[in-house]
């Protein structure tokens, strides 16, 4: 069972992902660190673990293995990189970094130490959307070349959703198009692979500080475009994506296996030459945290869906789309 150290419970995720890691049994929290005292000591006691207010002595404590970090997006590179100078294998949730000096800062310390990295991509393990992932590269929806990706909900409208502090840019570094627009931004290039240019246009209208509304497209260099649609103001925070190529198409929405809905329409799969509903049993791939513990536990360099590369795509890619948001201007990839 690997040995974790959380570092940090600022993330709205902390305690959704560290339950999936010990409901998994690949495995525990043995330190708690935070800059929040308070908070840390809860995580500490919720888990069973000591909690330990200095960074450096958690980081050197020879009983943790890997760390979970979980701090405010503006704190990640040097976090991750003095875990990594302390040989501790490293999860953290999205995004890994800011900008790609930052990325090539963690990068540069995490292959000089050798320890294993994963960054959290959670949309990638819904079981549709891996199904759809097969489905195109069998070729059977021809060539694709179109997609569509929305992710929203209504943190802005409600005050009361989110914490106060996840609309403090000095912490999260972004707005909406950094935080649930990450999974638009990283789903569109699982499905077409790198993007050549990037353009987004961005509202705010609630008065949070920072973009609460986006609409980003992407050309890739295969001729593919994708949007992606993020909001911090829908009343619905229903998952949807569409994606088309020359000899069919398929539409996805819901959040979980529970409410999963998919439509397939094919000129290549018998069965499907009209827009069907796809009748299966939907399961979902195991969380990215339980997937880094089971690289840890073994001789596994790392989970290629998750690591450092896809990790500097998606921060490549948020940087595009606020550079594009701020000029007016498309920007190349």
């Amino acid at each position: 069972m690997v040995r974790f150290a959380l570092l940090s419970g600022w993330h709205v995720h902390t305690g959704w992902f560290a339950g999936e890691l010990l409901k998994s049994g690949a495995g525990k929290f043995v330190a708690v660190w935070d800059e929040d005292q308070a908070r840390g000591r809860k995580y500490a006691e919720e888990f069973g673990a000591e909690f330990e207010p200095d960074l450096a002595k958690v980081l050197a404590r020879e009983d943790v293995d890997a760390v979970m970090v979980e701090c405010p997006t503006t704190k990640h590179r040097d976090v991750i990189i003095a875990a990594a100078k302390a040989g501790k294998h490293i999860f953290t949730d999205k995004s890994m970094a800011l900008n790609m000096e930052d990325c090539a800062a963690i990068r540069q310390a995490v292959e000089e130490a050798g320890v294993k990295f994963t960054v959290s991509m959670e949309s990638k393990i819904l079981g549709p959307y891996r199904y759809l992932k097969e489905i195109i590269e069998e070729g059977k929806l021809g060539r694709v070349t179109s997609l569509y990706f929305r992710r929203s909900h209504k943190a802005a409208v409600d005050k009361n959703m989110l914490p106060a502090y996840w609309f403090d840019q000095t912490q999260t570094g972004g707005g909406v198009t950094l935080d649930l627009g990450c999974h638009g931004l990283y789903m569109l290039p699982y499905y077409c692979g790198k993007p050549k240019t990037i353009t987004c246009r961005m509202e705010e209208l609630y008065g949070t500080g920072g973009d609460e509304l986006s609409t980003t497209v992407m050309e890739f260099e295969n001729g593919a475009m994708g949007t992606a649609v993020t909001s911090f103001v829908s009343c619905f925070g229903v998952n949807v994506m569409e994606i088309v190529g020359t000899e069919g198409m398929a539409i996805i929405s819901g959040n979980g296996p529970e409410d999963y809905r998919v439509l397939l329409q094919s000129t290549l799969m018998p069965g499907y030459e009209k827009l069907t509903l796809v009748e299966r049993d939907w399961q979902d791939e195991v969380y990215p945290i339980v997937r880094f513990a089971q690289v840890v536990g073994s001789d596994e360099v790392e989970a290629p869906e998750y690591n450092l590369d896809q990790a500097e795509l998606l921060t490549r890619v948020i940087c595009c789309a606020y550079e594009s948001a701020r000029t007016g201007r498309p920007v190349a990839y």
